[in-house]
């Protein structure tokens, strides 16, 4: 036996075991990771006699409180407006805003945000103005869009979303574009600045230049914002992978990567889908679906796919079967670092202090009490 070639073979078997434990130890370092919560717990709250099966949610500062509204329509078509303070675990008195009379606001559909407690926005659908109405459901004042192009307020999901700056207040939009001409994306502004001195927009921001002749179902096309501070807005589309951050007074957009190849990457078409296409996206793709500045972080929420082998099933299966699922993605503006969190199915997000409010979704009925549950997690 060549005693020479059995130790260069033997090397060579060597060299390839090293490298493919190199390469296996690469692959882990490569892996995509949650990260744990410090501290998770839950709670409990009794919903109100006259809770409501469906309901768009919004939230606003009292003090160092988040509180959490979650408004609806009742039988008689009147808006229904719930509030939760976490802090002492209940509902507090309900707001009802009339459809009919002086103080309606005579519309079929409307959405809401609150300022302040007793500031409180309502956008009715279909209609040329919305109105600011106070804590005991009396109407303050009407504002009319004057807009040649029908712009208007644009509720995308079930978040209430909307900013101010001095005397504009910034406004998610929609107009009467059709959404399947070509052209949509540049005519369509999807936030305006409405001036309460002027009654109308004076400004607009476009969408991303990506997305121009690109289409998904309508209901991913819209913007959604929040409040930075006095000068910046965060600006959060369900269908791409980057956060938006815009300097009003400087009128400059940065963006940060604010997504993950583990949750697949937003698939933009070249066709419009139709209804079947449209319920196959909705249950198979990337939804970055809200987004929140808190703290100095932005924490987005993301429906996605448990894995990617699900894509060979239909929607009801993956929807009976709940193979789409929630996680946080936390970024952190100074470092730009990335963080992942596992999250259940839920309806509502409210961040306050060091904690993260979750839920919405779970009831249970016990001695003829109705039981929301939520899951409270610690920040880092």
């Amino acid at each position: 036996m060549n005693f020479a070639k059995l130790v260069n073979k033997g090397c060579c078997f060597s060299a390839l075991i090293l490298f493919l434990i190199g390469c296996s130890f690469e692959r882990k370092e490569n892996a995509f990771v949650y990260s744990d919560f410090i501290n998770k717990d839950s709670l409990e709250i009794a919903l109100p006699l006259e809770y409501l099966s469906i309901t768009n949610w919004t939230t606003y500062k009292s003090g160092e409180k988040k509180i959490l509204v979650e408004y609806g329509l009742n039988g008689e078509g009147d808006l229904v407006i719930h509030q939760i303070d976490f802090d002492k675990k209940v509902y507090l008195e309900p707001i009802y805003i009339r459809r009919e009379g002086p103080d309606g606001f005579n519309s079929s559909e409307a959405s809401v945000f609150f300022k302040s407690k007793d500031s409180i926005y309502v956008f009715p659908s279909a209609r040329n103005s919305f109105f600011l109405y106070n804590s005991i459901g009396v109407k303050v004042e009407e504002y009319r869009y004057n807009s040649l192009n029908d712009d208007r307020y644009y509720k995308n999901g079930w978040y209430s979303s909307m900013a101010f700056f001095e005397d504009l207040l910034i406004l998610p939009t929609v107009d009467d574009t059709r959404y399947d001409d070509p052209d949509f994306f540049d005519k369509v502004s999807p936030i305006q600045f409405y001036g309460l001195d002027s009654n109308k927009f004076i400004d607009h921001i476009n969408f991303p230049g990506f997305i121009k002749g690109k289409y998904m179902p309508s209901n991913f096309s819209g913007a959604m914002i929040d409040q930075v501070d006095n000068n910046r807005i965060l600006i959060n589309y369900k269908f791409s992978d980057s956060i938006y951050i815009y300097n009003i007074r400087a009128r400059a957009m940065e963006s940060f990567y604010s997504g993950s190849d583990n949750f697949g990457s937003p698939n933009l078409l070249t066709y419009l889908p139709n209804r079947a296409q449209s319920l196959e996206y909705i249950s198979k793709e990337v939804d970055y679906e809200t987004a929140f500045f808190h703290k100095e972080k932005i924490y987005r929420v993301v429906n996605h796919l448990l894995t990617s082998k699900y894509r060979e099933m239909n929607p009801f299966e993956i929807i009976q079967n709940n193979y789409k699922v929630v996680s946080l993605i936390e970024l952190d503006l100074d470092s730009k670092k990335l963080k992942y969190y596992k999250l259940p199915i839920a309806k509502y997000f409210v961040f306050q202090g060091d904690q993260l409010f979750a839920g919405g979704v779970s009831v249970r009925e016990e001695n003829g009490e109705i039981y929301r549950k939520f899951y409270k997690y610690t920040l880092d």
